[in-house]
């Protein structure tokens, strides 16, 4: 699983790893451009975009439940 950081500024996305202790269980990137937030057509914080390992949209949802995520991950056989 990979999170990616845009839109806001470098020291907001490490207040966010820090803060949700998300860097624990997810390799986290900065994106300063923005242009993966653009290509993959996410708007507002908080988005989860579900791929297959061919880059294809399986699913997504805002802010989506852990239950949710754990569900995805597994059905794609990545756990």
């Amino acid at each position: 699983m990979i999170g990616v950081g845009a839109r806001d500024n470098l020291s907001q996305a490490e207040d966010f790893v820090r803060v949700t202790g998300s860097g624990n269980s997810l390799l986290m990137l900065w994106d300063s451009s923005g242009a993966s937030w653009n290509g993959l057509g996410i708007t507002s914080q908080h988005r989860v975009i579900v791929l297959d390992r061919f880059g294809q949209e399986i699913d997504k949802r805002a802010s989506p439940s852990h239950s949710w995520i754990l569900d995805k991950v597994a059905s794609t056989g990545t756990a």
